[in-house]
């Protein structure tokens, strides 16, 4: 264990070549999709367009460009919603080939670990690991590796990866790049607590092979030695992290793991080829419900009180949340109008009438422990004028298809709404918050939306991750007018956020879109520090540029 780490040589390459596009013509013509993400940021344009299928490809790729000073830009499943992915030119790589399971690792501790390629998705992972068709052959690994495949095989249980981002079909890669999280983040905590090693192409060609725990800043000093024995000093920046769930910038701390500056840089410092997860058994089962309250009081208070956060002294073993979702009163109000608007043809669920919020929980079972599970959670609904008879969803698949709908419901009517406004005025788009904030601080941040936009004629709903105090405000502007008054209020939230504590970013992270919430968040000098890290990592500067912080720090 120390503060050096060897760049090391690539993995040898497979027989098969790189797919390389260098016509933007065909590009545009023939791979359109790999130009957008889901941010729809724009204009986007490559002059070259390079599937990759192993890290020795990677490596190729980035040093010629590095050499001739031409930008890279790294895609891999185009889910993000901050344009990370969304070229200006230049090199686009896609690792959208590197698809492979690699093996399985069982740990001195006894945990499994799984080595999966960087376009890997989320859902495909869980497929496999729920069949155990891993598609590994044990036959061409060394008598280690084979024995712990044998051993994952033979074991009796299921086992899972615990981190649940929201769009499942996120390439595994990038959802290390960005400290990706969702609703059971609550739980299990973000995609930084589950990564056990990475292999990270720099734009020199060399690898970084990391391990958790094999590299400890000395205070916040790194050395990266080549193969040479020449070294370069990285020094992490000393700005304090926000006490939150928090996707924005790098990962700082004293005498920290190098691997956790590389989770959620968002492809700035090198580019991702392999990834090594904590496993966990499969829970035997999970009940969801969403409860109803008669107001959004209500429901906070029940959240509060589900954390364990009454005066009472909180929950009980029986109440153990994996996710606490929450949808305010302007959410249900939102989905009853559309739904008249709509008329018999609507997919909107028909809401009780009494609702007028919900929280949305999960938690875990076993067939032992169901009654008391439902008891438990019954005793601390009821303190909040709700019952598990005011609820949705269950075990029953109708009743949880009805839950899915819902939850779908509210993204899909408010990209609705955006659509139709924006076919109206083309500028205009919609104006989401990702702020999160410290424990203590939940109700003064939800105050404060209301306090902002009570009397304002902006159409907005508050949902989401209500359980790490990281509520999603989505406003529907109508017109020019009201998309820049959204935007002001939106900066005033996000300085509020801080200011409490919190961050600007709690999953989404900052991407070409954000530079300066980024900047409320740590300020010039911390935006400055950051680029120091990055010319250390990628001395060309040619990976990602305009990613995390703007290009002229460069």
């Amino acid at each position: 264990m120390g503060n050096v780490i060897e760049v090391v040589r690539p993995i040898p390459g497979s027989d098969s070549p790189p797919l390389v596009v260098d016509s933007r013509e065909r590009i545009e013509e023939s791979y359109g999709d790999y130009l957008s993400d889901e941010s729809r940021y724009g204009p986007a344009e490559a002059d070259r367009l390079i599937i990759v299928r192993d890290e020795a490809q990677v490596s190729d790729a980035l040093v010629s460009a590095a050499d001739a000073g031409v930008n890279v830009t790294v895609s891999a499943g185009r889910t993000g919603i901050v344009g990370g992915a969304v070229p200006a030119g230049g090199v686009l790589l896609s690792l959208a080939g590197m698809k492979g399971v690699l093996g399985i690792r069982r740990l001195p501790d006894g945990r499994f670990t799984v080595r999966v390629e960087p376009g890997l998705s989320v859902a495909e992972l869980r497929e496999r690991l729920l069949t155990k068709d891993l598609g590994v052959d044990g036959g061409e690994q060394d008598p280690a590796a084979r024995a712990d495949l044998e051993a994952f095989l033979a074991d009796d249980r299921t086992f899972f990866y615990p981190p649940d981002p929201t769009e499942d079909t996120a390439h595994l890669g990038a959802t290390v790049a960005t400290n990706a999280s969702g609703a059971r983040s609550y739980r299990y905590g973000a995609t930084r607590r589950h990564v056990h090693g990475l292999r990270v192409v720099l734009t020199t060609g060399g690898v970084l092979a990391v391990e958790r725990g094999r590299c400890l800043a000395d205070g916040r000093l790194f050395l990266l030695e080549g193969s040479d024995g020449s070294q370069v000093e990285v020094r992490v920046p000393g700005y304090a992290m926000p006490d939150t769930k928090n996707a924005a910038g790098y990962y700082a701390a004293e005498n920290m793991d190098l691997i956790d500056l590389l989770i959620g840089s968002e492809g700035t410092l090198g580019v991702i080829t392999e990834v090594e997860l904590f496993l966990a058994p499969s829970p035997e089962g999970i009940l969801s419900a969403l409860a109803f309250f008669g107001s959004d009081e209500d429901a906070v208070e029940f959240v509060k009180h589900a954390r364990g956060e009454t005066p009472a002294g909180g929950s009980t073993d029986a109440v153990s949340p994996l996710a606490l979702e929450f949808f305010d009163s302007r959410s249900f109000e939102f989905l009853r109008r559309r739904k008249a608007e709509e008329g018999p043809s609507s997919e909107i669920p028909e809401l009780p009438d009494s609702a007028v919020a919900g929280v949305l929980f999960e938690t875990e079972f076993t067939e032992d422990t169901l009654f008391e599970i439902y008891e438990g959670w019954e005793s601390v609904l009821s303190e909040h004028g709700s019952s598990m008879e005011n609820t949705w969803g269950g075990l029953e698949e109708s009743e949880l298809a009805r839950l899915r709908a819902l939850r779908h419901s509210i993204a899909e009517q408010v990209n609705g709404v955006i659509a139709r406004a924006n076919a109206r005025y083309p500028v205009i788009h919609k104006i989401g918050t990702d702020a999160a904030v410290p424990p203590g601080a939940l109700e003064e941040m939800f105050g404060f939306y209301r306090g902002e936009l009570d009397g304002t004629p902006l159409e907005h709903v508050i949902f989401g991750h209500i359980g790490d105090n990281h509520l999603h405000l989505n406003i529907m502007p109508s017109s020019p007018e009201e998309l820049r008054d959204g935007k002001e209020l939106a900066m005033r939230f996000a300085r509020r956020a801080v200011e409490l504590g919190g961050t600007v970013s709690a999953e989404h992270g900052i991407g070409r879109i954000k530079h300066d919430l980024l900047r409320l968040q740590y300020g010039d000098d911390g935006m400055r520090q950051m680029a120091d890290v990055k010319r250390a990592f990628d001395p060309s500067c040619v990976l990602n540029r305009g990613v995390v912080f703007p290009e002229e720090l460069l």
